[in-house]
């Protein structure tokens, strides 16, 4: 009898555990069927887009080869000019040496000129 109640037990037990398997078992199967779906688009979508990839990656390179020569070009040109700077500076100083710097002697040599010429012509009128 201990034996057919631990039979009965242990069935009972058994039916329970199947119970609570069964919806497990279910939602197994369920989330299976959406991997499967799931799988199946990508398979579908992803080599559109490793295509779209590999254009985006071939554009990005050229854009990039791109800018590289840009930027080279407008090193260049930047280097030009600050040559034509240093060169308008230097031609800047030059004349001011040959020009500005005889053009104030002369203009002194002239005001002292006309101050000879003042007071002498003072003194000339007070004499006269």
């Amino acid at each position: 009898m201990i034996w057919e109640i631990s039979l009965l037990i242990i069935s009972i037990g058994f039916v329970i555990l199947i119970a609570f398997l069964v919806p497990t078992v279910v939602q197994l199967r369920r989330t299976a069927k959406r991997v499967e779906v799931i799988s199946d688009s990508l398979n579908h979508h992803l080599p559109a887009i490793l295509t779209n990839i590999d254009e985006i990656t071939t554009n990005l390179t050229s854009i990039l080869t791109s800018a590289r020569r840009q930027v080279l070009i407008l090193e260049e040109a930047a280097q030009d000019i600050k040559g034509m700077v240093e060169d308008i500076v230097h031609l800047e100083k030059d004349f001011k040496r040959r020009i500005e710097d005889p053009f104030v002697e002369t203009l002194t040599t002239l005001a002292a000129i006309a101050r000879a010429v003042r007071a002498f012509l003072g003194a000339f009128k007070e004499k006269s």
